[in-house]
């Protein structure tokens, strides 16, 4: 199979899903938008999507098949993702998301440290002002010990 195939069809299933079950909350008005609205129409536009990509595909007949699964990074991304959520209350904000970009920097080969350091602590700076400062969420900068 080949990239654009696979995915356009992974396209085409989530927005069948979403289109699916999104049809089943209430859509409001045009004064008064319901909660069905954005997931309905996210999913029109992906479906659009999905289609445009499907058709290119058949089209082109030229695409590249796809090759081994990358498990290195599916493994280094999930890991990524569960750190933060596990450890954002008890480590921080700071912390956590230095702690997640460098697991998340695993994924690529070769891994590089320094680089994922400094866009950890750039990422950890954006969050705190964005959402501890801006937004006001309550979320804990530094670890509690």
């Amino acid at each position: 199979m080949r990239r654009d195939t696979a995915a356009g069809l992974t396209f085409l299933a989530f927005s069948l899903f979403f289109l699916i079950f999104g049809m089943e909350l209430p859509m409001g008005t045009a004064r008064r938008v319901g909660p069905g609205v954005l997931p309905v129409g996210a999913a029109a536009l992906l479906l659009v999507l999905s289609v445009a990509i499907l058709v290119q595909d058949y089209l082109r007949r030229s695409g590249r098949r796809i090759g081994g699964f990358n498990w290195r990074g599916l493994a280094a991304i999930t890991a990524s993702v569960l750190i933060f959520a596990l450890a954002v209350h008890p480590l921080g904000m700071v912390v956590t998301v230095i702690l997640s970009v460098l697991v998340a920097g695993a994924a690529e080969k070769p891994f590089r440290a320094l680089e994922s350091l400094l866009l950890g602590a750039g990422l950890s700076l954006a969050a705190v002002g964005v959402f501890i400062y801006g937004i006001g969420m309550r979320i804990p900068v530094w670890p509690n010990f």
